[in-house]
């Protein structure tokens, strides 16, 4: 019993569970609607007014998932207190709302010679609800709820599991008498990356003024399915919106909303479900009343039209050479007829390209017109301005770059025709929304340092627009260099330098300074002073840098000993002294003559001289450097021997000779060692002398060792007589055969023998 009692209570669950996956979907029905409100007059009851309260729902025909609801649950509540009015029946808190109607919404005329039309079918259905409520101070707010928009939508996430991405429809209704605007219900066929509009204007029965907007989408609240719930009150949830778009790009970047029509306008998606809130805001006698949403899902489809459709009111601000194209791509567009206004251009004023360039011959307003499939089916044609106004450059300058200061933006734009009239400033700070201006040299302060992309978009009265972009880096305090720490004499006068610095400047102190605001100014201390230098480039942002003036009163100059070095080898001369400038002589055997302690290479005894200098003071001094020659160190020649055979060497050019390697030597610290090797091998001898040069000198000699084992060939042989033998021997290079009798060479390795009978 207890097993079946768990089986019975695990399969309760697991149906609650797919049953929950599966409502979703089924829910997944509504693709949009709206709540409005209307004010009928006092209620039946003393201090109530009566209102009519209409839902309407829209359903795409075409999908699978639940009907149009017979009935809805729509919660009031009191915006005072955040209560909610209970309904007529005692078991529910909201308004059990049978469906009034059903009908098919309106789909207005497609675009003529449209190719892969879409199937528009969808359902309006109408609640109405009548109540009465009790006077209060901010009015109700009514709502009704529901589950699971279409699954794959672009522009917000949906997901498939449980709960899904729902909708709330509400109305605000204020605390006076008033009736809130109706949107249009109809809908219009939107085709991937085409022109399109959708009529989301409305009326309003007061005649009130309405303005409209793009606004974010409600999500369904707590709502699981299609079935009716008690909704919650305000405020409510937003829906979550993905692949780069946001409640007030619904349709992409392309898309807009004209604020006064409610008519959204632009360069359609790509393929695919968008789901696009608008609200209108009521304004009665310029006060504010209230605001209208209305939530559609829109289709957009693989559809395709004919069509010239033109960019409204080109303005050319850079030359008279004008490109034209249709906006309208579709490969419907089979012909192309232009004029471009420009009569006085002759036969060039026509083209039949899909894309002409167009050299206007002046400036000025010109009207053009682009007529597709001319004389044929599907023709159509637009006409548009083209303002011809060359000479606009955009161009800004900025002058500060401190934190917590004012930096000054000034436009630098010049214009041949028109006058410059508009701007529009973007500072590039992250930090705040309140980054811009509207006027022509506007100042902002930026309270980081960093580096800030500034743009200004800048405008003429003949109608030229364009953008300036540029970085402008923003630091704590000015940077500017001044010169180093330096050393003069005490009758010198010296420059200071001030670089990569604008502004003002101010240099301190004022001893012996000839100017203390210039960037550079001359000093002639006669003590070792401090200057400081503080730049200021604009109010209140300032640095200060400081400079070593040491001064003295001679120069000190301490020559090293002279010395000698070994002929071809360099010599570095040695001094010490306090002086900044050099000039050593001569300076033929020198490597740098201005250096402080250069390089020499002299080739006999040579004296230099220095003239070590601060400013105007200078002295001098000298140093002599001896030069005398290597060792004339000579191993001998070469030689060969035979083994076992000995070789005498015979060095020469010093006093003093050391042999290696001392194999085979019998002594190898003399100048005549013997050597008798049992291979080749050479040896180098060290040499030195008492000449003066302390570096020793080295030659190497090659002893070959030569092993010969003679061999004359064969050995004993007859042969007939006067007849030539050949006689082979090896094992030398130098051969000598004996007795030379009947031998053609005796000398030779191979010689050839002849013997006769008396021989």
């Amino acid at each position: 019993m207890r097993n079946l009692k768990f089986m019975k209570t695990a399969l309760f669950f697991l149906t609650c569970f797919f049953l929950c996956l599966y409502l979703p979907c089924k829910a997944a029905h509504i693709i949009g609607g709206e709540m409005i409100y209307e004010y009928k007059g006092p209620g039946s009851a003393p201090n109530t007014n009566k209102y009519i309260i209409t839902l309407k729902l829209f359903r795409d025909q075409l999908t699978t998932g639940a009907a149009m609801p017979t009935d809805v649950a729509i919660g009031i509540f009191n915006n005072d207190n955040g209560s909610q009015i209970p309904g007529p029946d005692p078991m529910y808190l909201y308004f059990d709302v049978p469906k009034n109607n059903e009908q098919a919404v309106t789909v207005n005329p497609f675009p003529s010679c449209i190719t892969n039309p879409p199937l528009l079918n969808y359902h309006v259905g109408i609640f109405i609800l009548s109540v009465d409520l009790p006077v209060n101070l901010k009015g109700y707010t009514a709502t009704y709820q529901t589950c699971c928009r279409i699954i794959s939508l672009v522009n917000v996430f949906n997901s498939m599991g449980l709960g899904g991405t729902g909708s709330t429809y509400s109305c605000l209704i204020p605390p006076i008498i008033d009736k809130s605007p109706q949107f249009n219900t109809s809908i219009d066929a939107i085709c991937r990356k085409k022109p399109f509009t959708l009529k989301f204007n409305a009326i309003d029965p007061d005649n009130d003024s309405l303005v409209y907007s793009f606004a974010a989408a409600n999500n369904g609240g707590a709502a699981q399915n299609s079935g009716n719930i008690n909704p919650a009150g305000p405020p409510y949830g937003s829906v979550r919106y993905i692949n780069g778009n946001t409640y007030l790009t619904p349709l992409g970047d392309q898309a807009i909303i004209d604020p006064k029509t409610g008519i959204i306008s632009g360069i359609a998606p790509d393929v695919g479900r968008y789901v696009v809130c608008v609200s209108v805001d009521s304004y009665k006698n310029g006060v504010f009343v209230g605001s209208h949403l209305k939530d559609f899902i829109v289709n957009v489809t693989d559809c395709d039209f004919a069509g010239a459709e033109l960019n409204p009111k080109g303005v050319s601000c850079d030359g008279f050479n004008v490109s034209f194209r249709n906006n309208n791509n579709s490969p419907l567009n089979k012909t192309f007829y232009w004029t471009f206004g420009d009569p006085a251009s002759g036969a060039a004023d026509t083209s039949t390209l899909s894309q002409p360039v167009h050299v206007y011959t002046d400036t000025g307003v010109y009207v053009y017109k682009l007529v597709i499939n001319r004389g044929q089916q599907c023709s159509d044609s637009a006409i548009q301005i083209q303002k011809v106004y060359p000479g606009f450059f955009p161009a800004f300058n900025n002058i500060g770059r401190c934190i917590n200061t004012n930096i000054l933006f000034k436009d630098l734009t010049t214009t041949t025709y028109g006058v410059v009239d508009s701007w529009r400033w973007d500072f590039g700070d992250p930090l705040t929304a309140g980054d811009t201006a509207t006027i022509k040299n506007p100042a902002y302060t930026y309270t980081n340092v960093g580096d800030y992309p500034v743009q200004l978009t800048v405008g003429n009265s003949k109608g030229c627009t364009k953008t300036m972009k540029d970085t402008i880096t923003i630091v704590d305090k000015p940077t500017f260099k001044i010169t180093n720490d330096t050393l003069i004499c005490s009758i010198d006068t010296l420059q200071l330098m001030a670089s990569n610095a604008i502004g003002t400047i101010v240099w301190t102190p004022a001893y012996n300074i000839n100017n203390q605001n210039s960037f550079n100014p001359l000093v002639s201390p006669k003590v070792t002073t401090i200057y400081g230098a503080t730049l200021t480039e604009t109010p209140g942002c300032t640095a200060t840098q400081s400079v070593v003036v040491n001064v003295v009163d001679r120069v000190s100059l301490a020559m090293g000993n002279d010395s000698t070095i070994c002929q071809t080898d360099s010599v570095q001369l040695n001094l010490t002294s306090n002086a900044l400038h050099y000039l050593w002589t001569p300076t033929a055997t020198l490597l740098n003559d201005t250096a402080k302690k250069p390089f020499a290479i002299p080739l006999s005894q040579t004296t230099f001289n220095v003239l070590a200098s601060i400013g105007k003071c200078n002295t001098n001094g000298n140093i002599t450097i001896s030069v005398v020659p290597y060792p004339n160190a000579n191993a001998g020649p070469d030689t060969t021997i035979c083994f076992p055979g000995s070789a005498q060497l015979n060095a020469t050019g010093g006093s003093s000779y050391t042999w290696s390697p001392a194999v085979f030597l019998d002594d190898p610290s003399i100048k005549t060692p013997i050597s008798i090797p049992s291979q080749s091998i050479s040896y180098t001898v060290r040499v030195t002398d008492v000449l003066g040069c302390p570096k020793p000198a080295f030659d190497t000699v090659l002893v070959s060792v030569e092993d010969i084992v003679a061999d004359a060939g064969p050995r004993d042989t007859i042969v007939v007589v006067n007849q030539p033998l050949q006689l082979t021997g090896t094992g030398a290079e130098a051969f000598k055969w004996s007795p030379s009798l009947g031998l053609n060479n005796p000398g030779i390795a191979n010689p050839v023998a002849t013997l006769s009978d008396n021989q």
